[in-house]
This record gives C-alpha cells, structure tokens and sequence, in this order.
C-alpha cells in the first residue's frame, strides 16, 4: 500500500517537473493590445474575434455588473473554432468521459488519467473514451504544453474562446457541437469537473438495462432553487436576466449521466435556446423546455461527502458513482484505496446503485 501511494506522489512531481521545464523552454513574449479591453470571451492575445458586439443590448444593461454587461452584449456570438481536437470514439463507445478543465489545470488532468480516467479505454467489457474540455487561458501554461498532451494522451479538446465561469455554456454549446460530429454512437455521457472522483465500474453497473435510445439525465438533482440575487458573488442573477422565482430542475454540474437520446435531443434544445451564464441552470432550462425531468441518484454527491460521515472514507466511495471537489492528492489517495483489494469495510456501502428517485 505505502509503496503504491509513494508511487502516486512521484507521478505528481513528475507531472510538475514537466510543467517547469515546458516554462522555461518558452521564450518570454510581450502581450499585444490591451488585454482588459477586450470581450470577457475573447482569448487573451492580440487576436481578435469577427463576431461584433451587440451595441443596443450594451446601451440597455448599464446598470448591470460590468461581467454581466459583457455577457449580454456578446451572447449571441457562439461559434468558436476548435484549436486542439482528440480522435473521434470507436463505434463500441459505451461511456464518453467528457471532463470540463482548464489549460493550467495539468495536474488534475494527471490525477485523473492516473486513477479513474485509467478506465479510459476497456472497463468491465465496455469501450470507453476520455476527453478533456478547455478553453483558452491566456499564456500560462504555454501552448506548448498543451500541445504535448494532445499528442501524447490524444484527449485534450479546445476551443478558441477564454477561459471563464460565464464561458461554461459556450462549452456546453460546442461540446454537443462535438458528440454529433465525433462521437454519435456513445451509449452515454458522463459530463463533469476535473475536481471529481468517478467509481466508473459503479457507473457502469448502474448503467446495465437502461436503454440509450430512452431519455435520462441522472445526478445530484437540485430542486426550487432560487436565482442567487447578491452582487457580490458568481452565481449572482439580476431580476432582468431571469425573473422566475425558482430555477427548473437541474442536475448539479460536477457530474451527471446523460443517455444518447438526451444528448441528441439536447443539441436541438441547446442550439434554439439564448445562453445563461450557469450552465447547469442552463442544461436544466433546456431540459424543462424538452420536457425531460432530470432524475436524482444519492450516489452522486455534486457537493461533496459531508459530515458526520468521512469525506476520506475510502468504503464510503466504493458505494457512490461520482464524489465532486477532491484535490489531486486526494484523488491518487482514494484511488489507491478504493482499488486495494485488502480494503476491509464493516457494512454494505449506501447508497445501493439502483437507488434513484
């Protein structure tokens, strides 16, 4: 077991290292433009993007927050060219892993190609694929970087618009944009964070008997969630950009499960509808509009594990599909515990995976 986690670290610092050295191989060059002018979206740089702003929905939102302002008056520019793109899925794919990251975040992509994203290949007879979704973040890490892990994990998807919180529907948008093009055929979609643990053998199991060609999006389902109306945090919504009281149902965006039906279904939805600057309200809205309920699994914890129980118990992940915000450190630990077969647990791991509602 030591010898296994001692391993783990020195993958991470090897990891590192090579960050480093891709640094200081890069020569230092000067950012053209004034880089805090430019449209939130637009990649950091001296390119330019040919969509114009959106000048009457810009005189109109003065009163809003500056991010919000920029959102409104560029949302209706949403076709971005893909600047890094892996091979397409084999016709066998049963699972897609599509992982929302961000250039910089290398160690996570490490942890996870690693640990659960082995399984990014064959797991329990079933064909698998890993993908990596990123924008664009400026100079750091260098693109060489970037470019590296293409070539070497062939898993790295990325569109030529900015990393940012409001920029996530964009890769919800371009993301099915994808799937139809690259990867049709995939029985299924498992869209999450680069901060999340997947027990993929759980997910699978769950999987087992349920038709692709049927409608299911399955998650941490969150229900009668109110627009957050304070300035002074993300997630702040002002009355003019929604005025319902509650947000529909919606499946928290650290992970969920999505069948082929519901994908294909959701590119129509996602294409007609304006973009919301919450892509997990957003997919919700979306949903509502299809008429398809999103369905709630207890074996999905989008907020993580919370005490009393133990956010480290390495039983208690045995019996979930999906636990969101651990560290890479934590995911290589969890990993190298849930996977040892010497691991005694006094009690049946809840909840059961079939338990949904």
């Amino acid at each position: 077991m030591f010898r296994r986690l001692g391993w783990l670290v020195l993958y991470s610092l090897a990891v590192l290292l090579l960050s480093c050295l891709l640094f200081l191989k890069k020569e230092a060059k000067p950012m053209g433009g004034n880089v805090g002018r430019q449209a939130f979206w637009a990649p950091p740089g001296p390119r330019r993007s040919q969509c114009p702003p959106n000048r009457t929905v810009a005189n109109v939102s003065l009163s809003l927050p500056s991010r919000h302002r920029l959102f409104l008056t560029y949302r209706h520019c949403r076709n971005f060219s893909i600047l890094l793109e892996p091979s397409g899925c084999a016709e066998d794919t049963f699972l897609l892993l599509a992982i929302k990251s961000q250039p910089g975040h290398v160690e996570r992509r490490a942890a996870i190609r690693s640990t659960w994203g082995r399984a990014g290949g064959w797991a329990r007879g079933r064909q698998l694929k890993l993908v990596f979704l990123l924008g664009v973040a400026g100079p750091a890490p260098p693109a060489q970087l970037l470019a590296y892990e293409s070539q070497e994990f062939d898993d790295i998807l990325q569109w030529d618009f900015a990393e940012d919180f409001f920029n996530l529907t964009l890769k919800e948008l371009h993301l099915h944009r994808w799937v139809a093009v690259a990867c049709p055929q995939a029985h299924f979609v498992l869209k999450g964070d680069d901060d999340v643990f997947v027990h993929v053998p759980n997910v699978l199991e769950f999987l087992d008997g349920w038709d692709p060609g049927h409608d299911l999006l399955v998650g941490d389902v969150i229900r009668q969630a109110l627009p957050n109306r304070n300035t002074k945090v993300k997630y702040f919504i002002p009355p003019s950009m929604y005025r319902a009281r509650h947000y529909p149902p919606y499946a928290g965006g650290g992970g969920y499960v999505m069948s082929r039906a519901t994908v294909q279904h959701l590119r129509e939805a996602v294409e007609e509808a304006e973009l919301f600057p919450i892509d997990d309200v957003f997919v919700g809205m979306c949903l509502r509009k299809l008429g398809v309920s999103p369905v709630h699994h207890a074996g999905f914890k989008t907020f993580g594990i919370r005490r009393p129980l133990d956010p480290l118990d390495p039983c208690l992940y045995r019996g979930l599909l999906l636990v969101h915000r651990l560290s890479p450190l934590e995911m290589w630990t969890m990993w190298a515990l849930v996977t040892d077969e010497g691991l005694k647990c006094a009690a049946a791991p809840l909840p059961q995976l079939r338990g949904v509602g």
